[in-house]
């Protein structure tokens, strides 16, 4: 049982304090048996030293600089941490945020070595708002929606040269995604709910499937990831309503339902695809689990057993650094706003 005691002391009117009060205080006090507080107990488990493990103000050259997802909006930040993932070679985005206006300023993409970490590559890119999430061969596909001129924009994962095409100008593009072999573009009023999904090679518009998607949604409704692909299904998700469709054809698929905004179902209810999260903290990657104890990552195998624990660096406002646990080709990251970890190869 925990007590809680006020103490009051009475003085008399010539200015004296009435000393039974202060004996009876004493007194209870004297009987009473205080428990020791606790303290929570980091996770049981042997200490990771990670691979290796950068910083974005180190990277790219100013403090209070941050990392960013290059396939969430760079123009309007968001604060998603992300990478596109290419095998050997992460790309990622930093630039300074302004919390005035809510945006990113001097955006970089910066290619790094998964093994070690090391700067392949950094550039601007000549201004670029979001990309794509695979690559398409050896370059990754973005979009540059806000210049004169929209663009798409291919990248060399090798050298960081980019190429600009020219967009259609009856087309305003909003949002991108590839599935490594076709480029997706969604262009349109959504507002009006008038958008076209168009899919193929980004060097042939005029040979793109089209596919009308009615879902209406405000353009504050679009910060997050409209179009998603996997395993060869595809699907908008825009204004609390999905349109799947073939990436191959860009034919309407039947047969399926979005369920709790990032869950999707097919008609016995049964679940077949499980959209990302980009602001998810805890994740299940083959038989472990990652998830945050306190201010340490714990690593966590089926069994129950700590495979590993890990402090979670601070940022450079004194506070531990935001991020999320990433699954790549090469390994398993920690990718935070101001730090970027490679904690351990991927495990079976």
């Amino acid at each position: 049982m925990s007590v809680v005691a006020a103490a009051v002391v009475l003085v008399n009117a010539d200015g004296s304090v009435d000393s039974s009060v202060d004996d009876a205080m004493t007194s209870a006090f004297d009987d009473m048996t205080f428990s020791e507080a606790t303290t929570s107990e980091a996770p049981a488990g042997p200490a990771l030293e990670p691979t290796w493990q950068i910083d974005a103000e180190t990277v790219y050259g100013r403090d209070f600089a941050a990392f960013r997802s290059p396939t969430a909006s760079l123009t309007f930040d968001l604060g998603v941490t992300g990478v596109i993932d290419a095998g050997d070679v992460l790309v990622t985005a930093m630039g300074l945020p302004n919390p005035r206006s809510s945006s990113g300023d001097a955006v970089e993409f910066v290619a790094l070595d998964s093994a070690n970490g090391a700067v392949r590559w950094k550039d601007s890119l000549g201004g670029v708002d979001v990309c794509a999430s695979v690559p398409v061969g050896d370059r990754i596909v973005c979009l540059d929606s806000y210049s004169d001129v929209q663009s798409i924009v291919t990248v060399g994962l090798v050298d960081g040269v980019a190429n600009r095409i020219p967009i259609p100008e009856a087309w305003y593009v909003y949002a991108i995604e590839s599935d490594g072999t076709s480029v997706f573009l969604l262009e349109g009023s959504p507002e009006d709910g008038e958008s076209v999904l168009r899919g193929g090679s980004v060097v042939a518009f005029d040979r793109m499937w089209s596919l009308p998607v009615a879902s209406s949604a405000g353009w504050d409704g679009l910060s997050g990831k409209v179009i998603h692909t996997a395993n060869g299904r595809g699907v908008v998700t825009m204004g609390g309503e999905a349109t799947f469709f073939d990436p191959v054809t860009g034919a309407l698929v039947d047969g399926l339902a979005l369920d709790s905004g990032t869950t999707v179902v097919d008609s016995n209810g049964a679940t077949v695809w499980e959209l990302p999260d980009p602001y998810e903290t805890d994740k299940t990657i083959g038989e472990t689990r990652y998830s945050i104890d306190g201010r340490s990552y714990a690593a966590t195998a089926d069994s129950g057993e700590v495979r590993w624990r890990w402090p979670i660096p601070d940022g450079h406002d004194g506070f531990t650094d935001n991020g999320t646990i990433a699954e790549t080709q090469s390994g398993v990251f920690f990718l935070g706003a101001d730090s970027m970890v490679r904690l351990e190869s991927a495990p079976s």
